[in-house]
């Protein structure tokens, strides 16, 4: 089956708000995002409504209606009676003309339909066979009841939903090729048109806030009025999105046979549900709503931030509108409405309780004293948030007090074995925390907690990262007084206005460093001394030899003189 609801995974912060608000906590948190699971929701609306991030959405029908439209397709309109809240200043004629202009065949209210179904309700209450009568027309108390309490489906009056008797109604006067689309302030009617079990019988769902949009793109026109609509000449359906809206529908003498009863809040239903299974209730005809203010409280009026009274008075004012057209041919037509409710449980394991204290002692919860309860997680009970780790619908990270402790645990345990030396200054320059290596380094107390930092390191970096907010990192700094070096660190938590201060003792390789300086220097100079000795005795060396070598070149010329002579004084005899 589609998805109804999609996700933004990358806006998805793992607030688990969705988790705590889903009454059947059909949401699992696997690889770091939340997964709706199709099997198990009901589709309220919550998750969507409490999400902080917008993170998830409805996959819109829109696209699909539009291109039916273009291709030339006959689409009839089911409208939901809350309409009237959604756009308050029209009725049927003016939504009939809108609705036209975007390209519908033909508009009738759903409220049709609920008549229908508000007389095979009659008819159950006439057999008085039923042990109690929980009305059918919320898909959502539908979806509670098949898939959290099967043995209160046979509970269920076996009579589908209005839309469903009217798209049955439309097709049988239209002929069933007639496509119906059903707009609405209701995300489960999406799944009805996705259920096997309703058959083709609705071509598509859009809501209020997508129709709006969709007005809105096509500039239309809302003072036009259809004068070939069809209205209604029983308009006491129109009832129907209000609380207490079907049981006002019902014969009043026929009441009587059942001690009627309108529940809405799917959490109060749950109350009501849970208590007839538990306490074998009998002789109630329930009207049970999924949503707080029935539809007129439904997720897409919320959405649209309609406020349930002004809604309310809308609705009491169209019901009161009488003869705005002839009735629609669909009116009355007398068909097969019923249905049958089966069971939708997913099957699971039994849990061995043996793995469920295994999984609460994982997070620290050996005994039912240490069992917070607290719902950060966004389970009720730390029991039922492990049975949620054994289905694969949570793991242990989510515990967040668990989470906490393991990770102060794990700072407290770096902080109090670390060699470097940690001090936390407050916004008065005061300390407020030190670690035994800064204990132990600047020879502190517990008594100097709340004293000046001053006090112990007198150095300027402290102000400067509190009136800069620029951090001083490995700043190396000399404390003579302590006969310290220290390479200091000085971060400012912004959040709290803190000091966090790291200082790391380098007192010795300082000493190394001086005693290494102080030995090159004197090598230097030792090498220095040498090199001038030896460039003396070159000197001299070469003062000496200077001497020598001109004496040499001296009788070296005289004796080449004499040699040249000699050899003039031959050639001259030989003449």
């Amino acid at each position: 089956m589609e998805r109804i609801i999609g996700l933004n995974k990358s806006d998805c912060k793992n607030c688990y708000k969705c988790i705590r608000n889903c009454p059947v906590k059909s949401i699992a948190y696997r690889d770091e995002q939340i997964q709706i699971l199709g099997d198990e929701c009901i589709y309220c609306g919550n998750c969507l409504l409490v999400c902080p991030q917008n993170a998830k959405y409805i996959n819109s029908d829109l696209p699909k209606v539009k291109k039916a439209i273009e291709a030339g397709e006959k689409l009839y309109v089911s409208l939901a009676p809350s309409y009237i809240a959604a756009f308050p200043q029209t009725g049927i004629l003016k939504m009939s003309a809108a609705l036209k202009q975007l390209g519908f065949t033909h508009v009738e209210e759903t409220a049709i339909g609920a008549e229908q179904v508000t007389r095979e309700y009659e008819k159950l209450i006439r057999k008085h066979k039923m042990q109690n009568i929980i009305t059918s027309a919320c898909p959502s108390i539908n979806l509670l009841i098949e898939k959290n309490y099967p043995l209160l489906t046979s509970q269920l009056a076996p009579v589908v939903t209005p839309v469903i008797a009217h798209a049955r109604m439309i097709k049988q006067i239209y002929g069933v090729r007639a496509k119906v689309v059903f707009i609405g302030p209701c995300i489960s009617k999406k799944y009805e048109c996705l259920d096997p079990v309703n058959g083709n019988l609705l071509f598509s769902a859009l809501t209020f806030d997508e129709l709006q949009n969709w007005f809105q793109e096509e500039n239309v026109d809302f003072s036009q009025e259809d004068q070939n609509s069809r209205a209604m000449a029983n308009t006491l359906p129109r009832y129907y999105p209000a609380p207490g809206g079907i049981i006002k529908n019902l014969n009043r003498k026929e009441r009587a046979a059942y001690e009627c009863l309108s529940v809405d809040g799917v959490d109060r239903c749950i109350e009501v549900l849970d208590s007839i299974q538990r306490d074998k209730l009998s002789g109630y005809f329930l009207e049970l709503n999924a949503c707080a203010g029935g539809c007129l409280g439904g997720p897409i009026l919320r959405s649209m931030n309609i406020s349930f009274l002004l809604s309310k008075n809308v609705l009491v004012r169209n019901v009161k509108r009488v003869n705005e057209a002839p009735p629609a041919l669909t009116e009355g037509v007398s068909l097969q409405f019923m249905r049958k409710h089966r069971s939708r449980t997913v099957k699971r394991k039994s849990i061995d309780e043996k793995k469920i204290r295994e999984i609460l002692a994982s997070t620290g919860k050996t005994s039912p004293e240490k069992e917070l309860n607290c719902g950060c997680c966004g389970y009720n009970t730390c029991r039922e948030k492990a049975i949620a780790v054994l289905q694969g619908k949570a793991n242990i990270n989510m515990c967040i007090p668990y989470m906490r402790d393991l990770a102060e645990s794990m700072s407290n345990t770096v902080v109090e074995n670390t060699p470097t030396g940690i001090l936390m200054i407050n916004s008065q320059l005061n300390i407020e925390q030190f670690n035994p290596a800064a204990a132990k380094l600047l020879n502190l107390s517990e008594e100097a907690v709340g004293r000046p930092v001053s006090s112990v390191l007198s150095s300027k970096d402290f102000e400067k990262v509190l009136n800069s907010g620029k951090n001083i990192l490995n700043h190396k700094q000399a404390y003579h007084s302590l006969g310290l070096v220290l390479e200091q660190t000085v971060v400012l938590v912004r959040n709290a206005q803190t000091l966090f201060v790291l200082l790391k003792d380098i007192t010795q390789e300082e000493k190394m460093l001086e005693k290494h300086r102080k030995v090159t220097e004197e090598t230097a100079a030792f090498a220095k001394e040498v090199v001038n000795k030896q460039m003396r005795i070159v000197q001299e060396i070469t003062n000496l030899l200077g001497e020598t070598t001109c004496e040499t070149k001296v009788a070296l010329l005289q004796l080449t003189k004499n040699i040249v002579s000699e050899k003039d004084a031959e050639n001259v005899h030989k003449d």
